[in-house]
């Protein structure tokens, strides 16, 4: 448990627990866990993240019009929640286009997969023997996505590899994490029309209201270590903005297309956003 947390309130562990790959950033503060983060800090700083902003825009826009041609229903989860966040993180992540739909299949079923069962525990050995290779592949280089960044860091002996690599595991599967907060977030859109019409008639408003809307939303279901945010979780709150923006403006006419109370919220794994969303325009 981080030092920062453990005289606040704050959502408490379950008995249930994700167990980091090789104790990669899970570990306790300061020390370790400063020197494991800092080869990748800089893909998650302000100026990292506006990197992949433009190119994150432009695959989201994809999806949206890929969605619309396809015509209604349609379910907002497998058409836009899934791929978007999982584009994003593997750009950041520097994982090839090539590998990409692999690197989701082991994410998903670490995600899916209720803590200790041995096919989340497969995936999780495979996705660290892959970015095992990637970053030792990268080593000494100069790129500036996470295993360029950390195959530096490797080089110069800060890091070890497998260190290394236990981080981007971790990374990685937040990063397709998003997924399912980003479902719930769209939940109360799409169950608060009036919600959505007041973003709808002041975009100006929106920065502000997806940090509101996303506070509340729990990560995970079971709550794994305590943490609180000491600052802005840049990427998260990049693709909230970003699909707030394009599903609002893109698809003016979004809604349920079928009744809220008939949507399925996964439980029993670490994922606790919707099954899927429903929805026509």
């Amino acid at each position: 448990m981080s030092e920062e947390t453990a005289d606040r309130q704050a959502t408490r562990p379950a008995p249930r627990r994700f167990d980091p790959v090789g104790g990669a950033v899970d570990s306790p503060d300061p020390a370790d866990h400063v020197r494991l983060r800092r080869g990748a800090a800089a893909a998650f700083t302000a100026s990292g993240v506006e990197r992949v902003r433009e190119r994150s825009r432009r695959m989201l826009a994809e999806l949206v019009d890929e969605m619309l041609q396809d015509g209604p229903p349609a379910d907002l989860c497998e058409a836009v929640l899934g791929p978007f966040p999982m584009a994003v993180i593997c750009e950041l992540m520097g994982v090839p286009a090539a590998d990409r739909h692999g690197m989701h299949a082991w994410s998903r079923q670490i995600l899916a997969s209720s803590p200790g069962a041995e096919a989340g525990e497969q995936a999780r050995r495979e996705m660290g023997a892959y970015f095992c290779d990637l970053i030792g592949l990268r080593e000494g280089g100069t790129g500036e996505d996470v295993a360029s960044l950390l195959g530096a860091a490797v080089g110069r002996e800060e890091v070890t590899l497998d260190e290394a690599a236990g981080l981007a595991v971790l990374l990685q599967i937040d990063g397709e994490a998003v997924t399912d907060i980003c479902g719930r977030m769209f939940h109360v859109l799409l169950t608060r029309p009036g919600l959505a019409d007041l973003l709808r008639a002041e975009p100006e408003i929106r920065p502000r209201a997806v940090g509101e809307l996303l506070r509340p939303l729990p990560h995970r279901d079971p709550v794994g270590l305590s943490r609180i945010a000491g600052e802005d979780a840049l990427p998260l709150r990049m693709e909230a903005e970003l699909l707030v923006d394009a599903l609002l403006d893109g698809v003016p006419g979004l809604r349920l297309a079928v009744p809220a109370e008939d949507v399925r919220f996964r439980k029993g794994t670490r994922m606790c956003g919707p099954v899927a969303l429903p929805v026509t325009w």
